[in-house]
């Protein structure tokens, strides 16, 4: 085998026998084999593909999937909010603050927190939404 102009061999000690010797040479021939047919497969993808121009329907759906991520972002950052909102307040020592407690909490901010933002929210969906949406939408990508 060759890697950057120096000969590499497989191991081989005189334990081999000539059989596991043969062996190893035929697992380093397939191998390269294997290599050369991924690179040319790699150089005729890269070869064959041509930029896209994207079409109105790829631009509602890309848009319509950017405005999903901003609102899940900003359900996220509220929720990251009211949890640490949360620690602030005292434990109740009357009813008993449990680990069922502390889940069912948890449950109900992350819902909580996803109508709000599907909601409006505070306004960060709608801002990175703009953000990623005001270049060129018929643009090369």
């Amino acid at each position: 085998m060759q890697i950057d102009g120096v000969y590499l061999m497989p191991r081989m000690s005189s334990t081999n026998s000539a059989a596991e010797g043969a062996a190893v040479l035929n697992e380093e021939a397939g191998f390269q084999n294997q290599l050369k047919a991924a690179t040319k497969r790699l150089e005729q993808s890269s070869a064959s593909r041509q930029p896209k121009i994207m079409t109105d329907e790829d631009i509602a759906k890309r848009n319509a999937d950017i405005k999903e991520a901003s609102v899940q972002l900003e359900a996220l950052l509220l929720k990251m909010m009211y949890t640490e909102m949360w620690k602030t307040v005292p434990k109740n020592t009357l009813f008993g603050d449990d680990n069922a407690m502390e889940i069912y909490r948890d449950m109900y901010n992350d819902e909580i927190t996803k109508k709000i933002a599907e909601a409006g929210g505070i306004g960060l969906a709608d801002y990175i939404y703009r953000q990623l949406t005001e270049t060129d939408p018929h643009k090369l990508y």
